[in-house]
């Protein structure tokens, strides 16, 4: 599956970050090796532990060193602070944020309005 990332306007970013929502599996997954592949530091999440952490290590063998896992369901206020919490000490700006569902624009912009 080819992702045209000209579409999204996001081709070419350099030391940008970016958080994929459901990066585990399906076109999510697709997404994070797309911009990992263009030098994006991408931080995949998903519900399931397991599945996010192997999909990373997926990535990492391929040769996409720049991906990250952290846990998140987008239903879970908590967790979206958390998470908002992990990029703002790591990195400081979050650049991209692709979402999976529409839960996950509610939960972010009541804990992370920078991001917006």
């Amino acid at each position: 599956m080819q992702i045209n990332l000209y579409i999204l306007g996001l081709c070419g970013f350099v030391s940008r970050v970016a958080v994929v929502t459901g990066g585990n599996k399906g076109i999510g997954l697709e997404v994070c090796r797309q911009l990992a592949s263009r030098g994006v530091m991408v931080i995949l999440t998903a519900r399931d532990e397991k599945r996010g952490s192997e999909a990373v290590e997926m990535l990492h063998e391929s040769g996409l060193p720049d991906v990250q896992f952290h846990r998140l369901d987008v239903s879970d206020p908590s967790g979206a602070a958390r998470l908002a919490e992990f990029i703002k000490e790591k990195f400081g700006r979050l650049d991209i944020l692709v979402g999976s569902s529409f839960d996950l624009l509610y939960n972010f912009s009541s804990c992370m309005p920078f991001v917006l």
